[in-house]
């Protein structure tokens, strides 16, 4: 597999946004893509509050937990599944919206899915992420990112928290997570250079339920995470 590093070179990364390479590159900026945390400041109060968001809070305050998992317990991650699934359940599972994140990224065809297909196109595509992340862990190699300062969005219910990722060779990435409030900020789509996860997997997700129908974007899923 290619390093994350490789994964995010981004004057070929819309040319090969295959779905599985993009949630790789995903999954390093929304798990291990820091070594260093730095929230960027502004001098005036109404900027230092924005800050204080919850939303911001939410993404600044896991990446940062999760990072000290990485630092103190690097060996171990690449060697105990156990342990680094754990790590996952703590860290990453309460933060995403995964029922919002599949609607969207399966679609208009979302609608024509039974209850039991619903079901199961969650339960699948949250495996297949999940398993993407504890990939994208084990190659953590010291990127940093930094976040910057939180800016209102028009409706209450929504937030994007803005970062910019540093790789080692000095290039940079922009990074936007975008959440909402349903009871709780939650993450349902990430930009990487204005590439959406969501909607990158919605055209190969098209293109499956095309070929198979929604039983048919199911079978491809089990299958990837059976080889996971």
């Amino acid at each position: 597999m290619n390093t994350l590093i490789n994964m995010l070179n981004v004057d070929n990364l819309i040319n090969r946004v295959s779905t599985f390479n993009f949630t790789k590159a995903v999954a390093s900026l929304l798990l291990v893509g820091a070594s260093v945390i730095s929230v960027s400041m502004l001098s005036s109060t109404a900027a230092v509050a924005a800050d204080d968001h919850p939303a911001q809070d939410l993404v600044v305050s896991s990446t940062s937990k999760l990072l000290d998992v990485l630092k103190t317990e690097g060996e171990r991650i690449k060697t105990d599944k156990a342990f680094l699934d754990k790590q996952i359940d703590a860290y990453v599972v309460p933060n995403i919206d995964f029922n919002t994140m599949t609607k969207l990224a399966v679609g208009k065809s979302w609608r024509k899915a039974d209850d039991k297909q619903r079901v199961e196109l969650v339960e699948e595509f949250r495996a297949l992420l999940l398993n993407t992340y504890t990939n994208a862990l084990t190659e953590y190699s010291g990127e940093s990112i930094e976040f910057q300062p939180f800016k209102p969005e028009k409706r209450d219910d929504r937030a994007v928290v803005r970062s910019v990722f540093k790789q080692s060779g000095g290039s940079t990435v922009p990074v936007l997570y975008k959440l909402r409030d349903k009871e709780g900020w939650l993450i349902y789509d990430i930009e990487v250079d204005q590439i959406s996860l969501v909607t990158s997997y919605r055209t190969a997700f098209s293109s499956e339920i095309e070929k198979g129908g929604i039983d048919g974007l199911i079978k491809t899923m089990k299958d990837k995470n059976a080889k996971s």
